[in-house]
């Protein structure tokens, strides 16, 4: 009766001890570090490029296809972004910082908006998405974030 006791005792350590060790790692949500030009930037360099800080590992493909650069003081995320700015993308050896370089010199005097549509995926964590941790360096709007800065003269 002891051995049964001590083996169903061992049991239930085992599976407690197991069970401990085995949370979910990938609890943390991606969040913007920074962008850069920051919210609300005036006289900004029309040769500007868009900086968009992680704190994780992100995948390219779905930043890249949730990022645009739109003229315009926008309050409300586009359903679309066939109105976004052309241009390439680099990033850092760490997948945490995406560089937006618009293909031609921005506008004069105008205000540009940033934006960022809620869905982007860390880089080999699982498709974990980022859905929060975004509104502290823009504007929350429903599906994501929009970040404005103007241009100079």
């Amino acid at each position: 009766m002891k051995v049964k006791k001590t083996i169903s005792i061992m049991l239930i350590l085992s599976i407690v001890f197991w069970t401990l060790g085995c949370e979910d790692k990938d609890t943390v949500s991606p969040e913007i570090v920074a962008i850069t030009p920051a919210d609300g930037t005036t006289s900004v360099a029309k040769t500007t490029e868009i900086k968009v800080e992680f704190n994780e590992s992100m995948d390219k493909i779905s930043c890249e296809s949730r990022f645009a650069l739109i003229i315009g003081d926008l309050d409300d995320m586009p359903d679309d972004f066939n109105d976004g700015m052309h241009g390439s993308f680099d990033w850092n050896s760490g997948q945490t910082l995406m560089i937006f370089h618009p293909d031609s010199a921005l506008m004069d005097s105008t205000m540009y908006s940033i934006c960022l549509k809620e869905g982007m995926e860390m880089n080999e964590h699982d498709g974990a998405m980022m859905t929060s941790g975004m509104s502290s360096h823009g504007s929350s709007v429903t599906g994501g974030v929009i970040s404005k800065f103007e241009t100079e003269k």
